[in-house]
């Protein structure tokens, strides 16, 4: 079994029956075949002996020089003082498949803090791509020393394959065939008093609750889990210290923008009453919506704008037949162009393009009114007789200061011409009125589904949330 932050894995020497059945229950991922390509023989070119005796004896002197770091050697003899306190504390009997504790009864408590170096969001996969800095401290007993005996020599790097390591795994991730999560595997820096620490850094993935009701303006939830495969919560015990992001002078993502991470910690119980510690890492992502601004929420303005000042015009007027054929053409071209913007795999539906079909129904809507307004209009050859009531109702409306600004809209047409003491016909105040009462009530439409479905900023967060940024160091 391989670790995911590529720790390597030994089983404790108490490996008890629950753990195996854990490992029954948990899905393995397959792993690759290596595939050996063999390079084809050159045919007809002459072969350089003296060349390849020269890359040989390099190689030879090369390996000569390289000294391996994988394991102390127990029968030789070092000058050397730290590698005397190596020799002393790990060929001494000590065990790196066992726990590091003298007394089995007694827990290690393994310390995780978490430091984000890197990160980028696949919107095609909803996957998020990170590399961490995973600092793992625990007090191991039996790699102790007096300090004083050994020329004050108060801390040793050591081989993280010569240690006892915790099986620390990422549950959640997501194991993509092209790539899998891998982590280094660094020295880790023992002190005289047994402190461990080991601090790999480990390239990690996870899907992401993607949300896109507010595109441009979206946030993405993110979580992952840490834990122990084997060592229940009576042997190895695990506690989250610093979840952290790096400084801005680091890395900063062109894209997105990491708003908060939280921490929490959860104990499993299985069917033999034995509890397993998780720890959970929640990342909120936010959209850097700068080009969005321009490429969504300015049309959606403009073509608000056109719509109202449409419905203002004189039903009749070539102005308005002319405006509502644009209006028609921009919003049907505008959705095909956020339908090749927005990604396929979305879970929903982003309220922008919900507004624009709604403002695309309600353009057809203002073409069928215009065009029956157009019919109302054409009573004006007609006898009046018949609408006396209306007429002397819109008579009464249209005395009034306020009611000949709100009803005359022919002043904005290219072909208006004043006129003095003109009479208006009472099908022509009914056209116009009913022209008004449909402005009136498309901007009490737009307003509607602006508050429903539009925003221009991001959602606040929560009290709760917060941010931890760090500065890189050694």
């Amino acid at each position: 079994l391989a670790v995911d932050a590529n720790l390597k894995y030994r089983p404790t020497a108490n490996r008890s029956v629950f753990a195996v059945r854990r490992l029954q229950l948990l899905p393995r991922s397959r792993p690759k075949r290596s595939i050996i390509r063999r390079p084809r023989q050159a045919q007809n070119m002459p072969f350089d002996r003296s060349r390849t005796f020269v890359l040989l004896g390099w190689m030879a002197l090369l390996l000569n020089h390289v000294q391996s770091a994988a394991a102390i050697n127990c029968d030789t003899d070092s000058a050397n003082l730290e590698n005397q306190l190596k020799k002393k504390l790990l060929c001494n009997g000590y065990l790196a498949d066992a726990r590091p504790r003298k007394d089995k009864t007694e827990t290690v408590n393994l310390t995780l803090s978490y430091l984000v170096l890197s990160y980028e969001f696949e919107e095609l996969d909803d996957l998020l791509k990170m590399n961490v800095r995973l600092g793992l401290e625990w007090y191991d007993d039996f790699i102790r020393w007096n300090s004083s005996e050994w020329g004050n020599l108060d801390r040793l790097s050591i081989n993280s394959e010569e240690l006892w390591l915790p099986d620390f795994r990422h549950f959640s991730s997501y194991y993509n065939p092209s790539s899998l999560p891998d982590c280094s595997n660094p020295a880790c820096v023992v002190r005289a008093d047994g402190l461990v620490r080991c601090v790999p850094v480990c390239s990690l993935n996870a899907k992401c609750d993607a949300d896109y009701f507010h595109w441009p303006y979206d946030t993405h939830p993110c979580n992952m889990w840490y834990g122990l495969w084997v060592n229940s919560m009576d042997e190895v015990d695990v506690h989250a210290q610093n979840v952290c992001l790096a400084d801005a002078n680091t890395f900063t993502s062109s894209n997105w923008d990491i708003v908060s991470m939280e921490q929490e910690r959860i104990s499993y119980q299985m069917t033999d009453n034995f509890e397993f510690p998780t720890v959970g890492i929640q990342v909120l992502l936010q959209r850097r919506s700068s080009f969005e601004n321009v490429a969504v929420v300015s049309p959606i303005l403009v073509l608000t704008l056109l719509n109202l000042y449409i419905v203002w015009l004189r039903s009749n007027s070539l102005e308005r037949k002319v405006l509502l054929v644009l209006s028609t053409f921009c919003h049907f071209s505008f959705l095909q162009l956020m339908e090749w913007s927005l990604p396929h795999n979305r879970d929903t539906f982003p309220g922008c393009v919900i507004f624009f079909v709604c403002s695309f129904v309600l353009t057809a809507v203002i073409v069928v009114f215009t065009l029956l307004n157009c019919w109302i209009r054409s009573g004006l050859n007609r006898d009046s007789s018949t609408g006396s009531f209306l007429n002397r109702l819109t008579g009464s409306f249209s005395e009034s200061r306020v009611a000949e600004l709100i009803l005359a809209a022919d002043y904005l047409e290219l072909n208006y011409t004043v006129t003095k003491n003109a009479d208006g016909n009472g099908w022509e105040k009914r056209a116009t009125l009913f022209d008004r009462v449909l402005a009136l009530l498309c901007v009490l439409f737009y307003a509607a589904i602006f508050c429903m479905y539009i925003r221009f900023s991001h959602l606040p967060l929560p009290s709760r949330y917060g941010l931890c940024v760090q500065a890189v160091s050694g």
